[in-house]
């Protein structure tokens, strides 16, 4: 039987050796990652989406300026060929996100605390929209609107959050037009990063960098508003380092959720019961330093992790039974790693 290989990207820094875009390739059968290759040259592409339809969306920075920039693989999976870029002056956004049906990306800038909306035509990038957020919350990190992630729920609002406000906003999206359906405010001082949905749409996880917690919020489709039934630590009870939570995903059986933690340096692990309830089951070492971000590949079997200080990606088995991580590979080369993204192309 031929081994089943699904190709990967890692987003870097450009600060020190790293040329840009990364590739690897995750043999399913074999438990290995390739050795990753240079594979787009461009500056700080801090994250990057794939589409099915054979596009790449990365953040890019040129000089004084940052945007987002696309590539486009055509029918045969060449080479990338650069398409277009929406560059303006200041810092690059730290998030893209892909809506496949309306054809849309969607940019969160951390710095200017902005979210902008891009029409794609033809791979084409073409900005519909800025929206500048204010507010700020009592941590000194939150000295104004920190935008750190905007992309969709699974029943098509978008959803922002903003770190520095502690709040969540989520829009209903008819055309080009959004209205908002909600606002969602944390505990002061919470730092909402990123969010994850629950398969059953019934629930939402959302990460707090500054407070090393994860809170569980039911979520009500028909008015697209957040409720918060609970919050846990995403690290042991026991630790008292610096720490900055990160990235958090999800199984696809929804029963297992996963969540970085930079400095101590670990992928926290919870059980999800049926009413939505998470239960630290373990953490497991990342073989590395300040794991910015990680994901599980398409089948659910393998988690792939970067670490950023220590240059270096980290393969892990995933038990579908117990969601335990077992070691596979680690020191893979990837200089001033900051995104995973498997390939959706």
């Amino acid at each position: 039987m031929n081994s089943l290989k699904q190709t990967l990207f890692f987003g870097t820094y450009t600060k020190k050796s790293s040329v840009g875009i990364y590739r690897s390739e995750l043999d399913t059968q074999k438990a290995h990652l390739s050795l990753p290759s240079a594979f787009i040259q461009i500056e700080n592409p801090t994250y990057l989406q794939t589409t099915s339809t054979g596009n790449l969306y990365t953040v890019s920075k040129k000089g004084k300026k940052g945007g987002v920039a696309g590539f486009s693989f055509g029918s045969n999976n060449a080479s990338p060929q650069f398409v277009s870029e929406v560059l303006t002056t200041g810092a690059p956004p730290c998030y893209v996100g892909w809506d496949h049906e309306r054809k849309m990306v969607y940019t969160a800038n951390f710095h200017k605390g902005t979210l902008n909306i891009f029409k794609t035509l033809d791979g084409k990038l073409v900005q519909l929209k800025e929206i500048k957020y204010t507010g700020h919350g009592p941590r000194k990190e939150q000295d104004q609107a920190r935008i750190h992630y905007a992309d969709l729920t699974p029943d098509r609002r978008l959803i922002v959050c903003d770190l520095g406000s502690d709040c969540v906003y989520l829009y209903d999206f008819t055309d080009t037009k959004l209205k908002l359906a909600s606002t969602y405010k944390t505990e002061p001082g919470f730092a909402p990063r990123h969010i994850v949905f629950h398969p059953n749409q019934k629930f939402a996880f959302l990460v707090g960098e500054l407070s090393n917690q994860v809170s569980v919020l039911e979520y009500d489709k028909k008015s697209g508003c957040l409720r918060h039934k609970s919050t846990l630590s995403t690290l042991p009870s026991q630790w008292q380092g610096q720490n900055g939570a990160a990235a958090v995903r999800i199984s696809k059986d929804g029963n297992f959720l996963y969540v970085s933690n930079r400095g101590h340096n670990s992928i926290a692990i919870f059980s999800i019961a049926p009413d939505g309830t998470l239960k630290q089951i373990g953490f497991t070492p990342v073989q590395g330093e300040f794991p910015r971000d990680f994901a599980l590949d398409p089948t659910d079997h393998f988690l792939v992790v970067v670490n950023q200080k220590t240059n270096n990606a980290t393969l892990f088995e995933r038990s579908l039974k117990t969601g335990q991580l077992i070691c596979k590979q680690k020191d893979i080369p990837v200089p001033e790693g900051v995104c995973v993204s498997f390939s959706k192309f």
